[in-house]
């Protein structure tokens, strides 16, 4: 995929779990906020397991330039993704090489 492909155009929580991901190739994701957490690359929580539910509570989320995400949870704890990593969690039935086997449509 081009580096094109990999840049956000918008993002927009999806209920109170997800957060949808519109990309400049027209492809969308919607990733579950607890995923995102869980993935968060910072010592802190990798040290620290599966965090409770309170902690998934996106506060803010927002698209630094061209190269990456900026979440920011209720807890005050901020994460940080290169939008490739959040493209590569994207769990679609394209993305996870199932095309003939889609959610819809």
């Amino acid at each position: 995929m081009s580096e094109a492909g990999m840049v956000i155009r918008r993002m927009a929580p999806v209920g109170r779990y997800a957060l949808r991901v519109d990309w400049s190739d027209g492809h969308e994701s919607i990733v579950a906020l607890a995923g995102l957490r869980l993935r968060c690359t910072c010592r802190a929580c990798q040290a620290g397991g599966i965090p409770p539910p309170a902690t998934t509570e996106l506060d803010r989320a927002e698209a630094l330039g061209d190269a990456s995400l900026y979440l920011r949870w209720r807890d005050g704890h901020e994460s940080f993704f290169f939008q490739p990593e959040l493209r590569g969690l994207c769990r679609c039935a394209y993305c996870v090489a199932e095309p003939e086997r889609p959610i819809t449509g």
